[in-house]
């Protein structure tokens, strides 16, 4: 029942209880009345609504308590001293896979990262319980937390969950529960009640509200928005009193204005934090993902705690602030989070080809590591395939296209696609023509984003294609679309159609093609960037150290790392596509040596030549290194970025770079001269075949020198 019910109390509701009691039996519609005048919050003299207590929101809210060990980048065969944070996280309901398995904990990617324990901590007793990172993005910043079994009876009962507990029901879940007189579910569900201004109820009225409401399972916060109808059932109480004991999300958008209260465990104190603010604006963020602005204040301690509207129902999970800005904070909107645990749910994981900073599949996989209970990650982000789009403000431009003369008001033009051929240009793939088809083939997109005939008569944009709608949405001249067909006078920029979407969605597009008309049907695929964005998602540490020079791919941690005072220098690689297993290697650093010397304190260049032959990505780098250098001396070419006509070069002796080796990594204690995964699937079965005893095939795999030996024959 909600705080406006319309019905004004006609009598004190300590004297109906009263009534209540000495008639026996008491009539249906009584019984009704009393339930309702009950539940009437007392009224103020002053006429002013009493506000609602947050005992019931903050119950489900945990504390994170984070230990995690980072890989570096800077020195990729080590990993970072141990570090201590926290964070905030609070329980959903989880379709089970088996009876007592009915819970999982969402919070920010950012506060489990590399996490090696994860403690969850309740907001209401000295309850803590071990929890493991089942699914991240990294690129939406969700994660998705399991309690750990060895502690679901313990979560079970300190969080009273007694429908949950193995224990208490049994494995199956048939079992029938024994009352040990310290867990009472009705004390659990009085608890969690939104709508009681002490969170508790006398248990006779909770009878009553039984009987008088059948049971209907009527949410007490109130009905969602009319246009969050369909919503997955997410606005609605859960039938269960595991679902009464969760938090649920809101399936709209909050209104700009609209009271927000963000509630977690900010720096500044051990206990649980609740501000309040409204919302200030709608947008996007770098990646043209949703993100909800507040001005409540959100804290370091804050990242994956709820943000509740007025109804009670999460619009989204605090996830950062703008540093030297005051009262600027971002959420992620619960539509996207919906779509990350639709992802979990549904099994749909990244592929392999997509890890390991674009080696994909070229990596050995050892069983070790395909039986690691690693995180498991979802999809990127959803795009188009397009290197980007350029606004139609012009009129000129407008006219040039063919936009005046089909009096078409809106529209975007795309600047290129990715894998497709620039007007004029020779680069990407295209098809041969076909007869009939003219001079030029048509490209099509496929559905991994490659270039090769497209599946079902798929079409891709092309450059120069000017985007009007999609899926019927139009989009303006300046590259926004209406933000909800009930809120026309807010706009926001037309790719939140497409990043709020699953990778593998079709969308149909309305497109201007060569001054005609034609609508596309797209299968949205997600970015494959030349330069790794995220660290174990498609970055990881890769190295090679040759005469102290260490070589690694490049990536986005790798340049954060490094804290350069100019780190924008890689920028004209971060937006690049990939399209096969292609890297960008660079010199990361010089390991001082006196075979290297003139060459102390060079870093940050990229490499272009080894001994004259190209290569595409560091396996290419370990096979010329150890396979194709038969000369007395080891070349590198390499470049500045933004200086390609510059030519860098490095030269030293190959005996002596073989006879430094030992040195150079005992000295700086490394392992290994190249990173496991640098070396390929063909590299390694040669040895395989050369070298029988499988111990000193190991150890020539640490060597650049053994690995030279065994694949010349030259090892004992």
């Amino acid at each position: 029942m909600s705080d406006d019910e319309s019905d004004p109390p006609e009598d004190n509701p300590t004297d109906l209880m009263a009534s209540a009691a000495d008639e026996l039996p008491p009539s249906a519609a009584s019984v009704a009345a009393l339930a309702r005048a009950a539940k009437r919050p007392k009224v103020s003299s002053s006429s002013s609504r009493p506000r609602r207590s947050s005992s019931g929101r903050t119950r489900p809210v945990v504390k994170l308590l984070v230990t995690s060990v980072s890989r570096s980048y800077n020195e990729p065969w080590r990993r970072r001293p141990q570090r201590e944070s926290s964070g905030t996280g609070f329980l959903i309901q989880w379709p089970p896979s088996k009876p007592s398995d009915g819970i999982r904990i969402v919070t920010n990617a950012h506060v489990v990262r590399n996490a090696s324990t994860v403690r969850a901590r309740a907001s209401f007793g000295p309850h803590v319980v071990s929890c493991e990172v089942e699914w991240l993005s990294l690129p939406l910043d969700l994660a998705l937390l399991k309690i750990a079994g060895g502690d679901w009876h313990e979560f079970c009962r300190g969080w009273n969950f007694p429908e949950l507990d193995p224990k208490v029901v049994g494995e199956d879940g048939k079992g029938k529960r024994e009352d040990d007189g310290n867990s009472k579910a009705e004390d659990g569900m009085a608890a969690m009640n939104i709508d009681s201004e002490d969170g508790a109820k006398d248990g006779k009225l909770a009878e009553m509200e039984k009987l008088a409401e059948g049971g209907d399972g009527k949410d007490a916060g109130g009905g969602g928005r009319p246009e969050e109808a369909g919503g997955g059932g997410s606005t609605k109480r859960p039938d269960s009193s595991t679902g009464s004991k969760c938090l649920t999300f809101s399936a709209g958008l909050p209104r700009l204005d609209e009271n927000v209260t963000c509630v977690g465990f900010p720096q500044g104190g051990s206990q649980i934090s609740v501000t309040r603010g409204v919302v200030s604006r709608i947008d996007v963020d770098s990646n043209y993902v949703l993100r909800i602005q507040i001005d409540a204040a959100i804290n370091p301690g804050n990242s994956g705690g709820p943000v509740f509207d007025e109804k009670g129902q999460v619009v989204g999970i605090a996830s950062a602030h703008l540093r030297g800005a005051s009262n600027v904070g971002y959420i992620i909107p619960s539509k996207i989070v919906e779509m990350f645990l639709g992802m979990c749910r549904d099994g749909i994981e990244v592929g392999v080809e997509d890890r390991f900073s674009g080696l994909g599949t070229l990596v050995v996989l050892d069983e070790q590591t395909e039986e690691s209970n690693e995180p498991r990650h979802v999809p990127g982000i959803s795009n188009l395939g397009i290197h980007g789009s350029q606004n139609l403000e012009s009129k000129a431009l407008r006219r040039s296209l063919g936009l005046e003369e089909l009096d078409l008001s809106g529209g975007v033009r795309i600047v290129g696609a990715i894998g497709k051929t620039l007007p004029g240009g020779d680069e990407g793939c295209k098809t041969e023509p076909k007869a009939g088809e003219g001079e030029s083939g048509v490209v099509k997109e496929s559905i991994d984003g490659d270039c090769g005939g497209g599946s079902g008569g798929e079409d891709g944009l092309l450059a120069d294609d000017v985007l009007l709608t999609i899926n019927g949405e139009a989009i303006g001249m300046d590259g926004t679309i209406q933000l909800s067909p009930t809120r026309p006078d807010e706009r926001i920029n037309f790719r939140s159609l497409v990043t709020c979407q699953r990778v593998g969605s079709k969308v149909t597009l309305d497109v201007l093609r060569n001054k005609e008309r034609k609508e596309l049907v797209v299968r949205l695929d997600m970015s494959r960037f030349v330069v790794p964005q995220y660290d174990d998602y498609d970055a990881v540490p890769l190295y090679c150290v040759v005469g102290g020079c260490v070589f690694s791919p490049l990536t986005l941690p790798l340049v954060s790392e490094k804290k350069s005072k100019n780190p924008s220098s890689f920028g004209r690689y971060f937006r690049d596509q990939r399209v096969g297993n292609e890297q960008v290697l660079v010199l990361s650093k010089v390991l001082n040596d006196e075979v290297n010397v003139g060459y102390h304190g060079w870093k940050n260049l990229v490499l272009r030549t080894v001994n004259g032959m190209e290569v595409s990505n560091i396996q290419d780098l370990v096979g010329v290194l150890v396979q194709r250098i038969e000369s007395e001396t080891v070349e590198f070419r390499l470049t500045v970025v933004g200086q390609e006509d510059a030519d860098y070069v490095i030269c030293m002796g190959l005996d002596d770079v073989l006879s430094s080796e030992s040195r150079i990594l005992g000295r700086h204690m490394i392992a290994s001269w190249a990173s496991t995964d640098a070396l390929s699937a063909g590299l390694r079965g040669e040895v395989e075949g050369r070298e029988a005893v499988e111990a000193k095939r190991v150890l020539s795999w640490n060597s650049m020198r053994a690995l030279r030996d065994v694949l010349r024959g030259d090892g004992e």
